[in-house]
């Protein structure tokens, strides 16, 4: 009888043993894995914010007299909006019949910086600040917050919204006829 309690003892040892060092494996597993979609989450999340940041290049070197009408038929979502700093507010036809307004963002150049990017799911919104340039001088300083929502595998620009920096000259400066 002795004998078997040890035998017993011994088998049920070795199982619970087995079993143990299967839960450490499977456990190491999980982490690899969880490793493994953590470093494509973030190869992923980089690939995105680098889309993104092309439709954000893309959006400011389109959104001008000459090339605002076919960007806006290709790249710009229908129910786009804006809050521009100088106050106005315009939807897709009232900023592409506003020809002195992409006039002026024509004639403009722009530095970026200060520039956040944050991706839910398919939609992307950068904020950050930009000075504005005519002729090399400078003229405005702005907070801005872009959207873009993905739609069949493309970044739609959806809104901007400026704000005047306190920085910033009298808005009169911009809109000056040369």
């Amino acid at each position: 009888m002795k004998r078997h309690s040890i035998l017993f003892l011994a088998i049920i040892s070795i199982m619970l043993l087995t079993l143990s060092c299967k839960k450490t494996t499977d456990s190491k597993a999980s982490d690899n894995n969880n490793d493994s979609t953590s470093i494509a989450q973030a190869k992923e999340s980089e690939v995105l914010k680098e889309e993104l940041e092309d439709a954000f290049s893309k959006m400011f070197e389109n959104t001008t007299f000459t090339n605002a009408t076919d960007y806006f038929k290709t790249d710009v979502s229908d129910d786009y909006f804006t809050i521009n700093a100088d106050g106005i507010t315009q939807n897709k036809e009232e900023l592409l019949a506003d020809t002195d307004r992409l006039k002026l963002l024509e004639n403009l150049s722009f530095k970026f910086y200060d520039q956040k990017i944050r991706i839910y799911n398919n939609v992307g919104i950068i904020n950050g600040r930009s000075r504005a340039f005519s002729d090399g001088k400078y003229v405005a300083e702005f907070f801005y917050t872009t959207i873009f929502v993905k739609v069949n595998r493309k970044w739609m620009y959806t809104s901007w919204q400026g704000t005047w920096s306190k920085d910033t000259p009298p808005p009169a400066v911009l809109m000056e006829k040369k």
